[in-house]
């Protein structure tokens, strides 16, 4: 991006550089090997809140590698996927995942801060505001006056068709069966799934106790494939989840319910 993008002499700020890159809330910064350390205080904008450090290690050999490390504003929450400590990722297709992730949370993220937040309201007021003052009539109908004419009771009721997938909807909450990964003893968990309108619940199905439940505004994002997902949640924990051969279409349903 910096060698092609424009670049001035006669303008110090480079106003026409900072507009392809200081309009985005994340912002990708690749590093090759021997640079300095990277700082946002050269290039940070008033949108600019999350940036993602992505360094190359051994490039153009077969051995190429990635060390990922990420500089955020104080109001922005933390967000997953967690970056392991002193770890560098191996060209494929898994790290293009994990990248993809972390820049997609970090904007679903910096959207939560007070400043985001602020400003979202503050355009909704305007958007409000412009609809009261050009989009409202004052005038009045007199309804029984000019349509006497149609006769209401012989009037076809049209058929209201049935929402497809309408109990993905619902207030309360829906189960799926899944195993769920135990990482601290290394086994695999059966467990029932529920997920209601406010809350997360994982429930073992032989001695029926919960085993794990979070508030659906905790959850900053998820992954899936097509028999599991990845649920992440507060300071970037995950759960890890699947589904038994030929029922994939319960990934699918999650996924909706969990949108």
């Amino acid at each position: 991006m910096n060698n092609i993008s424009p670049f001035c002499l006669s303008v110090s700020p480079q106003l026409l550089r900072k507009r392809h890159i200081g309009n985005d809330i994340v912002t990708i910064v690749f590093q090759e090997p021997g640079t300095l350390p990277f700082t946002p205080k050269n290039i940070r904008s008033h949108f600019q809140h999350v940036f993602v450090i992505v360094k190359v290690h051994n490039p153009c050999t077969e051995n190429v590698c990635y060390s990922v490390a990420v500089s955020r504003s104080k109001d922005v929450p933390l967000f997953g996927p967690p970056i392991p400590k002193a770890v560098t990722f191996p060209k494929s297709a898994v790290f293009r995942d994990f990248l993809l992730a972390k820049v997609i949370n970090g904007e679903n993220a910096t959207h939560k801060s007070e400043k985001f937040r602020a400003m979202a309201t503050r355009t909704r007021q305007e958007y409000l505001r412009d609809l009261a003052e050009n989009f409202v009539s004052t005038a009045t109908m007199d309804s029984a006056v000019k349509f006497s004419f149609i006769t209401l009771g012989a009037k076809k009721k049209e058929k209201v068709k049935p929402r497809k997938d309408a109990h993905l909807f619902s207030v309360g909450a829906i189960t799926w069966s899944v195993t769920a990964r135990d990482f601290g003893q290394s086994a695999d968990v059966d467990c029932l799934l529920g997920v209601s309108n406010e809350f997360i619940v994982l429930i073992e199905e032989q001695s029926k106790n919960v085993v794990f439940n979070c508030s659906c505004r905790d959850v900053i994002g998820w992954t899936s494939g097509i028999i599991s997902i990845k649920i992440f949640y507060e300071r970037g924990e995950c759960v890890v989840l699947s589904v038994q051969d030929g029922c994939e279409e319960d990934i699918r349903e999650m996924v909706q319910r969990l949108e």
